[in-house]
């Protein structure tokens, strides 16, 4: 397999890549969802959250271990091909080129900008600036990381440290402050937890990305021993943060309240502690976290055509895998990566302005996540077959682990799919599945 000239990042590039994008947007535009999704019950939430937690921590235990068997060049495509073979990796680097990876990409694009919009009004003239922002905050992504990975590599390791900022002021001042006598009610029954299954799809979104930095593992330093290391710290850092700041917040807004404003909630409660200059301060945290966010999923996102065209899956695959001698970086690749995102921005846009496209509900922060987990539980399938064969000695990394992280997995499956646009999600899914299937297999008579 063909390698990248240099290894480029440490490991603590390797654990702000994770929490740096796990931790970004969804947390901050998905807390009333979860409560939306709960009826307001604050305990519910996070019992879901913690849900949310075991499925990464214990995802993140079982890929180590493909991580420390290959550092080849592909991450998780190289790890399915280990797995189960050349047509289930296939299928998996063609989700993450054609949906999972620009859907996200999309998505947060669009949620960096409207959090611009939101600090400066200005911005948004006629209706469309959001969009117009949007692309702005791409192309400047983009750009960034074909000059210079260094610079690409310091933003995302900044912007990690800064995003805790607010999540932390606002956990410990909701802590102090908040009022937690309305807290007493919420009880966690059966009836409440079954009713509270939709939650889990958002905090699907909020934990999702944990998984995106085996696609820099060939060149992470050390990629054996660094990239386990990250996929175990990073989620229970995450799991800190996320209950901190849930609670906090709940504390000092209140469910109702957080419900009704939705994405603002973050914007009132910065106010009602700060004012409305610090208002503005922790809306440019917010904003640079987002962005952080952004980052680490275009350094992904770029790099996603380039592994398939090193297995030659793709047309034009020789010109595909060239890397620039300069950039140390395929443009084609970054190119096509960029056209999806255009795709996938263009539904949502669509999806939010024209009534037609409304009505179907589409979500499309939450058509990547469901069918990416399940690729996740075959994963952890594949390490439990490796520990039943005896590769594995270690029965608590080879059996324990991959079955907790595949509960996980189902418990997100069946919140995604039971939920009210899961058959739609379903379809367009395996519809893009067998597409893939057929250009596999048309490549596969061209090479024959």
């Amino acid at each position: 397999m063909k390698q990248e000239k240099t290894r480029r990042f440490g490991l603590l590039m390797s654990i702000a890549m994770i929490v740096g994008i796990v931790i970004g947007s969804g947390i901050f535009f998905k807390a009333d969802d979860i409560l939306i999704q709960t009826n307001g019950n604050v305990m519910m939430g996070c019992l879901v959250l913690l849900f949310g937690a075991i499925g990464i921590i214990f995802g993140g235990i079982t890929i180590s271990e493909w991580a420390k068997l290959t550092d080849d060049a592909g991450g998780l495509i190289v790890y399915a091909e280990k797995a189960f073979g050349r047509v289930f990796a296939f299928l998996l680097g063609w989700f993450q080129s054609t949906v999972y990876f620009p859907a996200l990409v999309a998505i947060v694009a669009f949620v960096a900008s409207n959090y611009t919009v939101a600090l400066f009004p200005q911005l948004n003239f006629s209706g469309s600036g959001v969009w117009l922002v949007s692309l702005i905050y791409l192309l400047l992504i983009y750009v960034m990381n074909i000059m210079s990975s260094k610079l690409s590599e310091f933003f995302q390791t900044s912007s990690m440290f800064i995003k805790l900022i607010p999540l932390f002021l606002i956990a410990i001042f909701g802590l102090i402050f908040g009022d937690p006598s309305g807290l007493s009610s919420h009880a966690i029954t059966l009836p409440v937890m079954m009713s509270s299954t939709g939650a889990i799809v958002a905090v699907a979104f909020s934990y999702d990305g944990w998984a995106i930095a085996p696609a820099i593992g060939h060149e992470i330093k050390n990629s054996k021993r660094n990239l386990p290391i990250a996929l175990i710290i990073s989620p229970l850092i995450i799991l800190i943060v996320y209950v901190s700041y849930f609670v906090g917040i709940s504390l000092l807004i209140g469910p109702k309240e957080i419900m009704q404003m939705g994405d603002l909630a973050f914007s009132a409660a910065a106010e009602k502690l700060f004012g409305p200059v610090g208002q503005k301060l922790m809306l440019i945290t917010v904003i640079i976290s987002v962005l952080g966010t952004l980052n680490g999923l275009v350094v992904a996102n770029i790099r996603a055509p380039y592994f398939l065209a090193l297995r030659k899956e793709l047309p034009y695959s020789k010109k595909i895998s060239h890397l620039h001698p300069r950039f140390n970086i395929s443009l084609l690749s970054v190119m096509l990566s960029f056209a999806m995102v255009l795709v996938w921005l263009g539904i949502h846009f669509m999806s939010i302005s024209f009534p037609s496209v409304r009505r179907f509900g589409i979500d499309i922060s939450s058509i990547p996540i469901v069918i990416m987990y399940l690729f996740y539980g075959f994963l952890y399938i594949g390490i439990m077959i490796r520990a039943a064969k005896g590769l594995i000695k270690n029965k608590l990394v080879g059996f324990v682990c991959p079955l907790l992280a595949l509960a996980g997995a189902l418990l997100i499956l069946y919140g995604g799919l039971t939920g009210s646009n899961g058959i739609i999600y379903l379809i367009v899914s395996m519809l893009i599945l067998v597409s893939g299937l057929v250009l596999y297999y048309s490549m596969r008579v061209k090479r024959n």
